[in-house]
């Protein structure tokens, strides 16, 4: 399988401080990355420097054998804080993108929000404005407004960090299902070991300066069931590699 993102030589620092020195890495089409690590290695910066936010001082980063050097309209990025309008509708947040990108008819847009709002189950709510919505419902529209537009490659940070454990579990399995109808690349930030067992295809463990590990975790389409020893097992195995990482810092 080709590689959809390649990343070569890059350098990144922030004042004095190298955050990525010289890293290299290739992430294949279709598959979901979960990138965890501890604070201050740059996971979030990753995020940033893949979506075109910002550049790198040395090195390239090559999205669907395109270099980088700004942000691309096939890549959609949810934000931690969601980032929902407090005057906009649930309605009126999903179809936003539609409404910025100026290539579809009101029809077209109707149509598309539509079918969002349901693959969501959100359409009850579609009147609502943030401060009536549930936390769930939050994220569900958030992540409607991401995928409306079909984007090959998402990119979350901590998406699920802000609810509690039953609503994350919730959306965890709708992420689940949504990858399996949209078949996009993602590559989402945790520091939630078991979600990300729970949903990355591959983990990538980072560490310091940019050394990381790649986790064969599942194949597409397939969930681990958090009620089985070898999600445990897993678990327990990520835990020790974030583990021995730092011991080598």
């Amino acid at each position: 399988m080709q590689s959809f993102i390649t990343i070569e030589n890059l350098s990144y620092h922030i004042g004095q401080q190298k955050i990525f020195n010289q890293l290299t890495m290739h992430l294949k089409q279709g598959k979901t990355y979960a990138i965890i690590g501890p604070s201050g290695v740059g996971k979030t910066t990753l995020l940033h420097l893949l979506a075109g936010f910002i550049r790198p001082q040395a090195g390239e980063v090559c999205v669907a054998g395109e270099l980088l050097n700004k942000t691309r309209e096939k890549t959609s990025f949810l934000f931690q804080d969601l980032g929902l309008f407090p005057w906009q509708t649930t309605y009126e947040a999903v179809q936003m993108p539609l409404t910025i990108n100026g290539n579809f008819t009101r029809l077209e847009m109707a149509k598309k929000t539509e079918v969002m709002l349901k693959a969501l189950d959100i359409v009850q709510c579609k009147d609502y404005y943030p401060h009536q919505l549930s936390g769930g419902q939050k994220q569900r529209v958030a992540l409607a407004r991401t995928l409306i537009l079909q984007p090959d490659l998402l990119l979350m940070d901590e998406p699920t960090s802000a609810l509690d454990a039953m609503t994350k579990e919730t959306i965890q399995h709708v992420f689940l299902e949504l990858q399996q109808r949209y078949r996009m690349t993602s590559v989402f930030v945790t520091h939630d070991i078991e979600e990300a067992v729970y949903l990355g295809d591959i983990i990538i463990v980072l560490h310091s300066m940019g050394r990381y590990q790649l986790i064969h975790n599942k194949e597409p389409d397939v969930i681990l069931s958090r009620e089985t020893q070898a999600f445990y097992n897993q678990c327990f195995h990520v835990r020790e590699q974030l583990r021995i990482g730092a011991k080598t810092q």
